[in-house]
């Protein structure tokens, strides 16, 4: 495997779907709530230094990692329940070339969360992926692919959901210094156990299933050799088979950005900021005299150590807040984690 062993971990940028919790008008009040949990501290960015491996080698990265944090509003409510929780994860990636300028990649991702007390908020992540991505010259290359996500929620069977994504991106570097890439994703989300609740608020034996359609450009600046900025636009349309006032289909535009500084070869920082506005189609707030709508805001700092070639701890503190019309969910809470990760 031919690669330098320095790995690059930018902790905190949270994937998650946001919490949704409102009280229907129905004669018996009826809640509906979609599961509020999410990865905890997933890296959205691995930056994995190597040397240019040969046309006729494949190139392995495998990287192990456990996780040690604090969420001091787990459940993302006003209730702010905390609690501490522990993560391990396994990433195994390869890269083989096909014919010239053509290269396949495929690998896997599990991830295990285990929270101590919230144990509702436990997962088990295990995601597949293949993807096929040619290079059009030194600037283009465009690449598709598909992705098998497998979430299971052991103490709440209601957010277990089978997810199947189709991907398509294309990739262009202007010049030393500025690249950008251009990306399409559909995820169908089937979940396992939910029942649909139809317009005149009966619950079927159909189950839920989401369709969620993304559109992003990202943009990459090297502005030193040291110093690399990223900017994300994405825009997100969710249309669910959830009839009762649309509930879960919505509109969403999110943008941010992330720093990453190497103060020397082995400390490094990133700070990233994201801001996403979701408007939903006809999900009414508690009052019933709007529709809802939501504001939230991430920011999140790193500071990441290589102890050796192939390990690397690290630092986090995270910080979201909700603001929307909706009174029921609102919240605030952060996260702090620490943990390790071998690259081999």
């Amino acid at each position: 495997m031919g690669r330098r062993g320095l790995t690059l971990f930018v902790a905190g940028f949270l994937s998650f779907d946001l919490a949704a919790s409102a009280v229907f008008a129905t004669t018996d009040a009826v809640k509906e709530e979609e599961p509020k949990y999410k990865m905890v501290s997933a890296p959205s960015e691995k930056l994995f230094i190597k040397k240019v491996a040969s046309r006729d080698t494949l190139v392995t990265d495998m990287v192990a990692g456990v996780v040690q944090g604090f969420d001091s509003n787990v459940n993302l409510d006003s209730a702010k329940k905390s609690d501490c929780y522990t993560e391990e994860s396994l990433d195994v990636h390869f890269k083989y070339p096909i014919i010239s300028s053509t290269d396949a990649l495929f690998g896997f991702n599990v991830t295990n969360v285990n929270y101590y007390k919230v144990t509702d908020a436990n997962i088990f992540d295990g995601i597949a992926n293949f993807d096929i991505s040619h290079k059009f010259s030194d600037a283009i290359s465009l690449s598709a692919g598909y992705k098998l996500d497998c979430m299971w929620y052991p103490r709440d069977s209601s957010g277990t959901f089978l997810g199947n994504e189709f991907n398509a991106s294309l990739k262009q570097k202007i010049n030393r210094i500025i690249h950008q890439k251009f990306s399409y994703r559909i995820l169908i989300k089937d979940y396992a156990h939910r029942k649909v609740r139809i317009s005149n608020s009966t619950l079927t034996s159909d189950l839920r299933r989401d369709v969620k359609n993304t559109f992003e450009h990202e943009a990459s600046f090297y502005l030193t050799d040291v110093t690399k900025l990223k900017i994300v636009n994405q825009y997100n349309i969710n249309d669910s088979n959830f009839q009762y006032d649309d509930y879960y289909d919505y509109g969403a535009y999110r943008a941010g950005g992330s720093l990453i500084q190497f103060l020397t070869k082995k400390l490094y920082t990133a700070t990233a900021f994201y801001y996403q506005r979701k408007i939903y189609d006809n999900r009414p707030v508690s009052d019933r005299n709007s529709r809802q709508k939501d504001n939230l805001y991430i920011v999140s700092v790193s500071a990441l150590y290589d102890l050796t070639k192939d390990m690397s701890v690290f630092v986090n503190y995270s910080h979201r807040e909700n603001h929307t019309n909706e009174p029921l969910e609102k919240y605030s809470g952060y996260i702090c984690s620490a943990g390790l990760y071998y690259s081999f």
